[in-house]
């Protein structure tokens, strides 16, 4: 308001006598600067000629007059002198001249104005400078415009630096130029610039010139022509002729393109482009005409070139404000509609066929081919642009860049030059960005049509793409049968030279682009670098196979639809457009949100698809016909189309198993395909995952080569196919042939053909990557194969030779195995059974014969002892020429010895019955077969022991065994006892026939289970151990039952003991493995334990008897035992037991669980959380409790202490420490909750268990730590508190200092208890009050207490309601306050109210001075109301009546005054930390005659004066000494008469009230007065001053000192009127209340006021109780709030103890908001598990990028943690960019900003960077114990440091090592 106030007057008062004066223009300076901003040269040709577009002109003509200058070698321009120079053309005049309309009046006034734009929002002009580029060479410029024969003429001259012109009529005719120019039939009425030049300058080249003013006819709307003179001479003619122009109509075939699939709106709406049909494309002619130099009578060459252009109708929607603004900096409206152009292509036509040229360098041929090129050509050539060079027109073309090979024209807000687009300027921004977004949706579509298009094109061309195929595959079958000939390279040359021949008829031919090719315009110069043909790309360190099969051959030529696909997807790829990148970025956006959806089109070699759909060609995938792939010639071409725009990704092996899934592949496929697959699996290994699924997929045709049958079920017959053509599934392949005795014999269909396998190569096969689809063929895979051929089951003739081949590779193939059981599993597989072994031909047979192998003989054989028996056959000797073995054919069946059956028919010719040792001794030396021995087996012919009736077969007799024998059911062979059993004849009765050693383990558990169910007396029981310990011998890892032992364990066979849990007597029993157990201490929970009389260990570990029982087991069991103790308790109840029968099973069952808890205790780690967990709700633990058992949940019991008093033993039952009980929830100690809880419940039970010291204790420790977070209404309601109804309060003689109450107390609720500070209300009223403890006063204060009053002293902000002043400390600390005593009756107080005015005599006043002191004026008989009036006006804002009297009571009063009258004076002037008890006086023995001298030193204590006087008479008691040291002014008699004899320390309390109440004020005393004397002598003094102070009144108050003061000591002065505010002050002595002041120091005061030293032991207990409290506030810190922190800024109002502080009294705590945030772990914290916060304000990118120092700081912060011994929870870290917050302490929490260790510490975390954050972690723990920064604060800080500093330099010393 005041500076818009000043503003208003200065400028009243101007406007009324100033003088008026216009603002000057420096014109030629100013016009000088706008021409800098025209950085492109040719800016005066380019403003004149948009000029003349807006004028709708369609001619523009220049006219250039030259001079001749030196000799040029140039022959650019100008004429020959004779010796072959040039000379060089400089340019005197321009003549610029149009025929559009010629100026009106308002066209003539704004060309002499500045900045004076068009208002015509169609017209690219805006901004009215472009005009004055003329002067850019021209110094005082001509324009003549009008009607033919009526023309006006202006022109401009200086005068100085300001611009002038001059108009009027032209004369007739003068600039009629029509004749010179050879132009009889010019009609045009012609606008005029005639520019001569300031400083002639060089004619400038016209080819670079006809290419920029081609480029300046590029989207002109009128403009058409431009023609150029050189000295009267037509030099170069510029003609645009539009040929047609028609909308753009969508194909019907192409789905490319959806009307309501499209966005075609900006993105506010702004743009919307216009309908369909105002889509549209024309085709325009650009011809130049130029002469060959400037001679003219020199040819004139012509070059035409095709373009063509898109548009589309824009209409606009231009919001308000944005529309206001326009106006504002255009001056003109914004346009309703508005058009949008692309430059779509350029095609010359004036290439050549150069193919039938000779070839020759290219280097050169480019040079020569440059050199002949006409000048016209070079202009015509530059129509186009390059890759990402594509421009901005704004009517003209700019230097801004649209990063694509795109022109593109729009009426956009340009800059002053309109050389750039205005993206500095608010709503011009908006503007131009929401329009170039239109443009790129208009390029989008153009796209999508363009693709869908060529998609038709080469639907069509498919036609001819199959023919060159065909042609192309009977070359190459033509190009294999030549390859025998030799002839082969010459057929390649003829061949050749037609394809090179096509393809320099396809480079020559100009590609013809169609509608919306916006690339087209590059093919100049794209044609001749377009790759036509791939060839393969050698692959490093490979041969040229696999480089052929990874990069495919693809040797098809560009087709046009290709080629036009390329040109077009070229334009399209994106460079950084310049000088301003927005502009790309603007047309991206539009580009993407066009189909944001679909993504863009791309021509694959099945046709036009999304990207998306496409695959890029991908290490030779392609070549196996993949639909939707882009040719790799495509993608080399346009790569970055392909990959960023399109987004196409490459070919994988998902695509190439959804192909193979529908396709067939050939032969040769197949065999590339098998080729392929382990160089593509070599290079890239995670192919490898999809072998097994490609390969259930392939399918190939397959014709029936080389003589290897199919299965029916594998194969598809293809009947129409008169090859029989068969369909294969690969899947169905399975081995290949890699053994060389396979070779030419027959192979199964699971094998592949050897014509296969030999084209694709055994080394292919046998690569790793076949793993998972062939593995070699199994010799015996094949020989169960060949089992079941005809040549071995039908015995045919004809197969006799493949059968000998066949038996032959059998032979050798067995003969290879090593082991007796391959052999056997071998011949096994072979048709042994069957007819196919060949025989020796007798006599009578024609034709040779097979038979079995068990019917005939090895040809070797010599059976001629057994020719009269029989016939015997014998195997063909041919078999033994092919190589087949004996072993072979004795392992198939053939015999080499007669049969057993013949030997039998001979056995009773034997003696062997008694003793078979003879018959086993003549088989074991006997060829037998294994048809023998299995007779020989099975066959009963030996006898038993002790058996002489029957006989019995091997198999059922035993070898003669002692360890057997107790059991009934062996049979032991009957052999001669006195010859013993060789190991030979062992072996082979155990090996060859069968004869057993070990009893079968089902007889021996049917044996164990029937001697088990006798009773004891029946029963054997020594038979019984010794086959128990038999079976245990048995079993084991290693025994011979082991695997089938499992089954038998249910049986129950073990001796065992169990003890009845109901009786508790211990019983026999059998039991099976399973339900019994081998540990003896579980027997206590009443489990079945193995006997202890047996081996148990050994016998337990072989039948798997477990040692414990399962933890789920025994918690069921422990249940189970309390439910039996809990029946056994209720029926001694119900039978109404004797005292000792209950205490006998109460002793009982507390022993009985003792020693179940003991032995659960010893299982403790097999139980885990979740089995445990139902224990917390059920009773199970027997306490005793009154006599009596009960069961209790452990969250109701406790363990034993250490003997010392606790709450929990006087609360809770405990029981002594166990491991299991802990588990299952019994804890140490309750907790505060549970503590709380209980208290609540039953607070009368608790405070009579407790008593009163006790629950206060427990208040205590509740009262630190609230166990809820918030007050219910069941605690507000619930007596639980303590409440103390006062009875007396009395000095305490304890040397604390502290008082004592004698109160009773009740338990009471919290509405029902005062929190009161105010002693003396609390000793008038009968209330129940809570304790006087700061911590209990607190929480009663939180669970719903009422305070009744507090109030410290004098400048605490609660002496007043009113606010403080921010200096106020300052004002009255010594070095800014001074003190001067001046006479009586000098001081005035001079009050006006109006304009009356009334002086009062006052005795004190204040005044503040320019040096910032503040001077405290006072009388020597001076009014402490005064005093306090003067005092207030300096510390109070607004000091009133009530705060005067206020102020002087208190700086009268003494202390002990002010503790009666209720001031809480120890509580505001004590220290924090509680202090130790003074150090004892120097006599140790105590003074009698004071009556107690450690009584009356605590009262002076409490006083802050010295001890009494030894002076004091005993009767008195010693309170007279304290009374006079407390009332000086008070004579002593007048003390000892009041308080009489021997009086009490209630009487001395009474007569110190009356004292207080009755003794003047301590200022007039004769001290004072002499001060006020030697004042007087000073001789400096103030002289008419004048001091002012606010009383109340409107205007103030004014103090006046009449006479001149005195400067006195502000010492004494001092301690005169702040000595009531010191401890220890009477008001009066200055200087004794100076020397009684308390300062926090370990020393006491003597008797004669000097300081005595305080004894060690007194310092000691002082820093320990320092230390003791430190520790505890520390460790009271709270972890961090997840959720962050969310707080204001506030202002602390703090007042420091005294005045001691220099602060202001007030401080701003800065506002946090904080939140969580989320790294990179997906976490909230950092790796150590510190929590991590970011600022409302910050970027959360920050910490992303910088979350490596978080975790640097982290660590740090860790390891201060662990020096500190805080939880690592307490700490977090947050990143904060702003403000100057280091950290801070929240909630007793504590929060460090990241942004200063990485600005301080993050490249060297050392020593100093630990030594910098100990201390800020030491400064933010002082806040647990003060909030303000004060002196206390700064004492807790330094206390902390030091306490902790050793284990800080600990810490330093480890981290250096």
């Amino acid at each position: 308001m005041a500076s818009s106030s000043a503003y208003e007057d200065v400028r009243a008062a101007i406007a009324e006598k100033g003088s008026d004066a216009r603002v000057e223009v420096n014109q030629r300076a100013l016009i000088d600067k706008i021409l800098a901003r025209y950085a492109s040269t040719g800016a005066v040709y380019r403003e004149l000629l948009q000029n003349s577009n807006d004028a709708e002109a369609t001619i523009a003509e220049i006219i250039i007059t030259t001079s001749s200058s030196a000799p040029n070698s140039s022959s650019n321009g100008g004429e020959s002198n004779g010796s072959g120079k040039y000379l060089k053309e400089e340019v005197t005049q321009v003549i610029y001249r149009n025929n559009g309309h010629p100026f009106r009046a308002q066209d003539w006034a704004r060309l002499r104005k500045i900045a004076e734009g068009n208002p015509d929002e169609s017209k690219v002009g805006a901004f009215g400078v472009g005009a004055y580029t003329m002067f850019s060479i021209c110094e005082e410029p001509l324009v003549v415009s009008g009607k033919r024969g009526e023309e006006e003429a202006m022109f401009f001259f200086w005068k100085g630096d300001a611009l002038w012109t001059k108009t009027g009529m032209a004369p007739k005719g003068i600039l009629n130029m029509s004749t010179s120019l050879q132009n009889e039939k010019d009609v045009n009425n012609w606008t005029s610039f005639i520019l001569p030049s300031r400083d002639p300058y060089p004619l400038p080249d016209l080819v670079e010139f006809g290419q920029f003013l081609t480029a300046s006819l590029t989207f002109t709307q009128c403009l058409s022509n431009i023609r150029v003179y050189v000295n009267q001479t037509l030099q170069m003619n510029i003609q645009k002729t539009i040929l047609e122009s028609r909308v753009i109509a969508t194909p019907k075939a192409s789905s490319w393109w959806k009307n309501d699939g499209a966005v075609t709106y900006s993105s506010s709406g702004m743009f919307t482009l216009g309908k369909a049909e105002q889509l549209t494309q024309t085709s325009v002619l650009m011809g130049v005409s130029l002469r060959k130099n400037l001679s003219p009578t020199s040819e004139m060459e012509t070059s035409v070139v095709k373009a063509r252009y898109a548009s589309a109708l824009v209409k606009t929607k231009i919001p308000q404000d944005i529309e206001k603004r326009m106006i504002r900096v255009t001056k003109k409206n914004p346009p309703k509609e508005l058009t949008v152009q692309i430059f779509l292509d350029a095609a010359d036509s004036h290439d050549q066929d150069d193919s039938s040229k000779p070839k020759t360098d290219s280097k050169v041929l480019s040079a020569v081919k440059k050199n002949r090129q006409s000048r016209a050509v070079q202009i015509t050539d530059s129509f186009a642009p390059t890759a990402g060079s594509g421009r901005i027109f704004i009517g003209f073309r700019t230097s801004q860049t649209t990063g694509l090979g795109i022109h593109l024209a729009a009426p956009l807000m340009p800059t002053v030059e309109r050389e750039a687009i205005d993206f500095v300027d608010p709503a011009l921004r908006v503007f131009n960005m929401e329009l170039l977004e239109v443009a790129g949706i208009l390029m989008r579509l153009a796209l999508e049509h363009e693709m869908g298009r060529l998609g038709i094109m080469w639907d069509e061309g498919k036609e001819e793409r199959d023919k060159w195929k065909a042609k192309q595959e009977e070359q190459q079958k033509l190009n294999k049968s030549l390859k025998t000939t030799g002839v082969e390279g010459a057929r390649n040359n003829d061949q050749s030279k037609p394809g090179n021949q096509s393809a320099s008829d396809n480079d020559s031919t100009t590609i013809q682009s169609s509608l919306f090719s916006f690339a087209s315009f590059m093919a100049r110069g794209v044609k001749n670098t377009l790759v036509e043909a791939i060839k393969a790309v050698p692959v490093f360190c490979e041969d040229d196979e696999t480089t052929e099969l990874l990069n495919p051959t693809d040797e098809r030529p560009l087709s046009l639809e290709e080629r036009d696909a390329v040109i077009l997807m070229r334009a399209y790829c994106p460079r950084v457009s310049t000088p301003d990148s927005l502009v790309g970025q603007c047309l991206a956006k539009g580009f993407g949100r066009c189909l944001s959806s679909l993504s863009p089109p791309v021509l694959t070699m099945s046709g036009v698809v999304r990207g998306v759909d496409a695959r890029l060609c991908h290490h030779g995938m392609e070549a196996f016909r993949i639909p939707n792939v882009v040719r790799r010639v495509m993608l080399e071409n346009a790569r970055e189309y392909h990959t960023v725009i399109a987004t196409c990704p490459i070919l994988s092996m998902h695509d190439m198993i959804e192909t193979m899934k529908s396709q067939v592949l050939s032969e040769q496929e197949l065999i590339r395909l098998l080729k392929w697959w382990p160089k593509i699996c070599r290079m890239d290994q995670s192919f490898g995952r999809y072998g097994s699924a490609l390969k259930e997929v392939i399918r190939f045709e397959s014709s029936l080569i080389g003589g290897q049958e199919t299965v029916a079920k594998n194969i598809t017959r293809a009947t129409a196919d008169p090859r029989s053509i068969q369909v294969i599934n690969l899947d169905s392949i399975l081995y290949y042939t890699s053994n060389k005795l396979l070779q030419e014999l027959p192979l199964p269909d699971t094998a592949i053909t050897r014509v296969l396998q030999n084209a694709v190569g055994l080394r292919n096969l046998e690569d790793k990557s076949f793993s998972q689809w062939f593995v070699p063929l199994p010799f015996d895979m094949w020989a169960s194969f060949i089992s079941s051929h005809p040549c071995l089951t039908e015995a045919k003739f004809s197969d006799d030779k493949l059968r000998i081949q066949v038996l032959a590779a059998l032979s050798k193939h067995y003969d290879e195995l090593g082991s007796a059981t391959g052999k056997r599993r071998f011949i096994n597989l072979l048709p042994v059974k069957t007819l196919f072994l060949p025989i020796e031909i007798d006599d009578g047979m024609d034709t040779p014969q097979c038979r079995n192998p068990s019917d005939i003989y090895l040809s070797s054989s010599d059976l001629s002892a057994f020719e009269g028996l029989g016939k015997f056959e014998k195997v063909s000797v041919e078999l033994s020429k092919e190589g087949v073995s004996d072993d072979f054919l004795l392992a198939l069946g053939v015999r080499k010895t007669i049969s057993m059956d013949f030997l039998f028919l001979h056995l009773d010719t034997l003696q062997w019955n008694s003793n078979p040792k003879s018959l086993i001794c003549y088989l074991m030396n006997a060829e037998l077969s294994q048809e023998d021995f299995h007779k020989l087996r099975c066959t009963k012919y030996l006898p038993a022991k002790d058996d002489q009736v029957a006989l019995y077969s091997p198999i059922e007799l035993y070898l003669p065994n002692e360890e057997l024998k107790m059991f009934p059911f062996v049979r032991f062979l009957q052999w001669p006892e006195v010859e013993s059993m060789t190991t030979v004849q062992r072996s082979f009765l155990i090996n060859k026939l069968g004869m057993r050693v070990d009893p079968p383990l089902s007889g021996i558990m049917t044996y164990l289970q029937a001697e088990s169910a006798k009773t004891n007396a029946s029963r054997d029981e020594a038979s019984f151990v010794l086959a128990l310990r038999y079976l245990a011998q048995k079993l084991g890892p290693k025994g011979i039952y082991e695997k089938e032992y499992e089954q038998y364990r249910g049986v129950k066979f073990l001796p065992c003991i169990r003890q009845n849990l109901e009786t508790g007597e211990v019983v026999r029993e059998r039991q099976s493995p399973s339900a019994c157990f081998y540990n003896p201490s579980a027997l206590i929970m009443g489990f079945s334990v193995l006997d202890p009389d047996l081996d148990t260990v050994t016998i337990a570990t072989r039948t798997k008897c477990l040692k414990d029982p399962p933890a789920t087991l025994l918690l069921k069991r422990l249940i189970q035992l309390v439910h039996i103790s809990q029946n056994k308790l209720s029926n001694l109840e119900q039978k109404k037991a004797r005292k000792d029968e209950k205490d006998s099973l109460t002793t009982t069952i507390l022993t009985l669980f003792e020693g179940v808890f003991l032995y659960l205790s010893s299982r403790t780690s097999e139980f885990d959380k979740s089995s445990v967990a139902v224990l917390a709700k059920t009773a199970f633990i027997p306490c005793k409790s009154r006599e009596q058992v009960v069961f209790c949940l452990p969250s109701q019991v406790f363990f034993k202490g250490d003997g010392t008093d606790s709450l929990a033993e006087s609360l809770f039952k405990e029981v002594e420490y166990n491991t299991f009980l802990s588990l299952a929830g019994v804890k140490a100690e309750p907790t505060v909750h549970e503590l709380f809880d209980l208290m609540i419940q039953k607070p009368d039970e608790v405070l009579d268990t407790l008593g009163e010291a006790k629950y206060k204790t427990l208040l205590r420790r509740i009262a630190s730590d609230p166990p809820f977070k918030q007050v219910t209404k069941e605690i507000r309601e619930c007596a639980f508190l303590l409440g103390y109804l006062v009875m007396d309060e009395e000095i305490s003689d304890d040397n604390d200092g502290v008082n004592i109450q004698k109160a009773q107390y009740v338990l009471a609720r919290a509405d029902d208890i005062y929190i009161v500070d105010n002693s003396f209300l609390r000793r008038q009223f009968s209330m129940l009050v809570s304790p006087m403890e700061q911590q209990l006063e607190d929480f009663y204060h939180l669970v719903g207490s009422r305070i009744s009053e507090r109030r410290p002293l004098v400048l605490s902000p609660f002496v007043s309601s009113r606010p403080l002043v921010p200096n106020a400390v300052k004002l009255l600390s010594d070095d800014y306050l001074e003190i001067i005593e001046v006479d009586d009756h000098s001081i005035h107080a001079k009050y006006m109210f109006d304009r009356s005015s009334k002086s009062i005599p006052t005795t004190c006043c204040a005044k503040s001075t320019s040096s910032r002191k503040t001077l405290i004026f006072i009388t020597p008989s001076f009014d402490w109301f005064d005093v306090g009036t003067a005092i207030g006006s300096l510390i109070l804002k607004r000091c009133q009546l009530e705060d005067a009297f206020f102020l002087s009571s208190i700086l009268e009063a003494s202390l002990d005054t002010l503790r009666h009258r209720g001031f809480p004076v120890d509580r505001v002037l004590r220290p924090v930390v509680v202090e130790p008890p003074p150090p004892p006086p120097p006599d140790p023995k105590p003074n009698t005659e004071y009556g107690g001298a450690s009584h009356n030193s605590s009262l002076d204590q409490i006083q802050g004066d010295s001890p009494p006087n030894k002076s004091v008479q005993p009767s008195t008691g010693g309170f007279d000494s304290i009374l006079s040291e407390m009332f000086p002014n008070c004579p002593l008699d007048v003390v000892q008469g009041m308080l009489g004899e021997n009086p009490s320390k209630e009487k001395a309390r009474e007569v110190a009230n009356q004292l207080a109440s009755f003794t003047p004020s301590g200022g007039r005393n004769t001290k004072n007065s002499t001060t006020m004397n030697e004042s007087k002598t000073h001789p400096e003094a103030a002289k008419d001053s004048s001091i002012s102070s606010s009383n109340g009144l409107k205007h103030g108050v004014k103090q006046a000192i009449t006479t001149a003061p005195k400067k006195k000591s502000s010492a004494s002065i001092m301690g005169r009127m702040l000595g009531g505010l010191r401890p220890g002050s009477a008001g009066g002595d200055a200087a004794s209340s100076v020397s009684r002041r308390v300062v926090h120091q370990h020393s006491s005061v003597s008797k004669d006021n000097q300081k005595v030293s305080s004894s060690p032991v007194s310092d000691a207990t002082s820093q320990q109780s320092l230390e003791a409290m430190l520790q505890e506030s520390i460790q009271s810190s709270r972890s961090v709030q997840s959720a962050g922190v969310s707080a204001p800024e506030t202002l602390l109002k703090t007042l420091p103890d005294g005045l001691e502080c220099g602060s202001e009294g007030c401080e701003v705590i800065p506002q946090q908001n904080i939140h969580p945030f989320r790294g990179p772990l997906g976490t909230h914290t950092a790796k150590n598990g510190i929590r991590i916060f970011s600022a409302s304000n910050s970027s959360s990118s920050y910490l992303s990028n910088n979350f490596d120092s978080v975790d640097q700081f982290s660590i740090v912060l860790q390891n201060l943690t662990v020096v500190y011994k805080v939880p690592l929870a307490t700490v977090a870290i947050y990143y904060d960019p702003s403000g100057n917050t280091i950290a801070f302490n929240s909630n007793k929490a504590l929060y460090f900003n990241l942004r200063f260790f990485v600005s301080l510490h993050r490249s060297h975390v050392n020593s100093a960077c630990y030594a910098y954050w100990y201390t800020v972690f030491a400064h933010e723990l002082a806040h647990n114990l003060v909030t303000a920064h004060n002196k206390e604060h700064g004492k807790f800080t330094e206390s902390i440091i030091a306490l902790y500093l050793p284990k800080f330099v600990d810490l330093l010393t480890q981290l250096a090592k």
